[in-house]
């Protein structure tokens, strides 16, 4: 059995690839790259002993790294310069590196129709990744509900959870409006995209994706699911631009949760997604990791949700390391994607969405907000506007937390409207 590793093949990686849960992935990451002993997130459970704080009063003090380390920087020629530096530290930290290898990947696709009512029709649209050698990968999959229109028309492109079973639950609160419906209302394409089929949100199946594909083991600093899920998002993007039915400049994302990270991820490095709605997407997503709210970043590279991030993200939470060591936060994953139109929503803390940080995660956007002042866009001022109140969601940068608890579809139509006034710039 062989593992290869920036292209050199070598038996003493191969013990990682017998590996069967995500503890075990998880653990022999941890070692192979001399990580010490991790501390343990903090627990939902109140009642816990490591309950995540969800109190203003003990979130404690913390500085931020610069966004802008010089004068130099506060011009669009500087920020082009400082912008490929954070996005280095964001990679080699945070989400990872796409191997080389990637780049000589093709992808071919198949299309068919599905469905049609009076108002739309209904395409399946599968991307089969192939990399060199007749090395056969995963799958873009991805459904088109495309309006009966004459005219091309702008799309939006939905992170879309694949549910155990093929069944969505039944969540509490309010029904949600059809999210098909209100984009076709809208004018809109609407795609749903099943990240999980092109890489799996488990780290027991990582090396079976796209991941696997390029590179197995994963070096220090290589991708995670969310980078990946990026990648494909991009690549959908590219192949949406081509049909003539669809406005190639006018395509943008939605995601929630997990989906909200990635989503996040995808906007920041790929700029030609003309706006983004990033909901609720909190710790590993818009929320200030060095703000002790909620989920903390010991929860992201434990055995659960490791998979999503670089390996390198482990370093700040072993034993003598912490977050505070880390050189860039939120805000700089943020700005990434300045000038370009961003939307950042949440729900209520005490509705439901404490886990998230709100807080953490508008402070996030107000530090990113002087990357989108060099491009002479205005941005708001003053404190964080109560739920409900959309004074801030009418810039390019945007923020605003609707009444309801973990969920996305109420701040749908402000979105729209964000996307209508700002896509084209």
């Amino acid at each position: 059995m062989k593992g290869w590793v920036a292209g050199a093949v070598t038996v003493a990686l191969a013990a990682p690839l017998l590996a069967h849960t995500a503890q075990d992935v998880h653990e022999a990451e941890r070692t192979r790259f001399g990580f010490g002993e991790l501390r343990p997130g903090a627990d939902g459970d109140p009642k816990s002993p490591r309950a995540a704080n969800s109190d203003e009063a003990k979130v404690g003090a913390y500085t931020l790294p610069p966004l802008l380390a010089s004068a130099a920087d506060r011009t669009p020629a500087g920020w082009a310069r400082r912008r490929s530096e954070l996005m280095r530290l964001v990679e080699d930290n945070w989400v990872g590196r796409i191997p080389d290898s990637v780049h000589r990947f093709r992808i071919v696709w198949s299309k068919k129709q599905v469905g049609e009512d009076a108002q739309s029709t209904t395409e399946q649209w599968v991307g089969k990744v192939l990399a060199p050698g007749g090395r056969s990968g995963p799958t873009i999959d991805a459904t088109l509900h495309l309006p009966i229109r004459n005219v091309q028309v702008p799309a939006l492109v939905a992170y879309t959870y694949v549910w155990p079973g093929g069944r969505t639950p039944n969540f509490p609160g309010p029904p949600p409006p059809d999210p098909v419906a209100q984009a076709i209302d809208h004018g809109f394409a609407y795609v749903e995209y099943r990240p999980q089929m092109l890489q799996s949100d488990n780290g027991a199946s990582m090396k079976d994706g796209v991941i696997g594909l390029a590179r197995w083991p994963r070096a220090k600093t290589d991708w995670g699911a969310l980078r990946a899920w990026a990648w494909g998002a991009s690549r959908l993007r590219e192949e949406l631009a081509r049909d003539p039915r669809i406005l190639g400049t006018r395509i943008s994302l939605v995601g929630h949760s997990r989906f909200g990270k990635g989503v996040l991820v995808a906007a920041a490095f790929d700029q030609a997604f003309a706006d983004a709605d990033v909901s609720s997407s909190g710790a590993g997503g818009a929320k200030l990791m060095r703000r002790d709210f909620g989920e903390r970043w010991e929860n992201l590279v434990a055995s659960g949700e490791f998979h999503w991030f670089t390996p390198n993200a482990m370093f700040y939470a072993q034993q003598g390391h912490s977050v505070a060591e880390l050189p860039i936060d939120a805000h700089s994953l943020i700005a990434l994607r300045a000038p370009r139109p961003l939307f950042v929503s949440s729900g209520r803390a005490d509705k439901g969405d404490s886990w998230v940080d709100p807080r953490g995660m508008w402070l996030a956007v107000e530090a990113a907000q002087p990357a989108w002042q060099i491009f002479g866009a205005a941005t708001p001022s003053g404190d964080m506007p109560p739920p409900e109140d959309a004074s801030q969601a009418g810039f390019p940068l945007a923020w605003y937390q609707h009444g309801e608890g973990h969920v996305p579809w109420p701040a749908f139509e402000l979105f729209y409207a964000h996307e209508a006034k700002f896509s084209g710039r």
